[in-house]
C-alpha cells in the first residue's frame, strides 16, 4: 500500500492524533494502559485500511473517536475481560491530584465519562458531543452535569 501525502496520510493522523485517541481508549477501559494501547493501535489500523478516508482534520478527528469509541465497545464485550486496577497497571500519573481526579472520573458510567472527556477535555460543544456520542444535546448536558455532582461528591468541593 503506498501511503498518500498530506492530511490524510496515516503517518500524520497518527502523529496527530495517538494521544487523543489513546486518552480516550484509556477512558473506556478505566486506565488499563495495555488495553487501551492495544484499542488505540487497531483504530489506527482500520484507519490505514480504509478505501477512502476523510479529507479534512475535522472528518478525521470525528472518525478517530467514533471508531475509538466502537473499538472499545466492542473489546469490553469479549467474554474473557477482566477488570485491572489503576494501581496494578502502573499509571503514568506522577501528580497525586491527578490522580485522584482521574480514577474518580474512571469511575463514572460509561456515557457520563465519554461527555465529560470529550466536551471538557477535547473541547467539543455539547451538540458535537451529542452527535458523536450518537445523542441529543440535553442528553449530554444531564450526562455532564450528573458527572459533575458524582466528581463534587467523590472530590470534595
Amino acid at each position: 500500500m503506498v501511503l498518500g501525502t498530506g492530511v490524510s496520510d496515516p503517518r500524520y493522523v497518527y502523529g496527530q492524533y495517538f494521544d487523543m485517541v489513546y486518552r480516550i481508549c484509556l477512558m473506556y477501559f478505566k486506565g488499563n494502559a495495555a488495553d487501551a494501547e492495544d484499542a488505540a493501535q487497531t483504530v489506527f489500523m482500520k484507519y490505514i485500511e480504509l478505501d477512502s478516508r476523510p479529507e479534512n482534520e475535522g472528518h478525521i478527528k470525528a472518525w478517530l473517536i467514533v471508531t475509538a469509541q466502537n473499538t472499545c465497545k466492542s473489546m469490553l464485550r469479549r467474554h474473557f475481560r477482566k477488570d485491572v486496577s489503576l494501581e496494578d497497571n502502573g499509571d503514568r500519573a506522577e501528580d497525586f491530584t491527578y490522580r485522584e481526579v482521574f480514577a474518580a472520573i474512571m469511575k463514572l458510567p460509561e456515557k457520563e465519562r465519554m461527555a465529560v472527556y470529550l466536551s471538557l477535555y477535547e473541547g467539543y460543544t455539547a451538540a458535537e458531543t451529542a452527535k458523536l456520542m450518537g445523542c441529543r444535546e440535553n442528553t449530554v448536558y444531564s450526562y455532564i452535569h450528573r458527572a459533575r455532582k458524582k466528581l463534587k461528591t467523590e472530590l470534595g468541593e
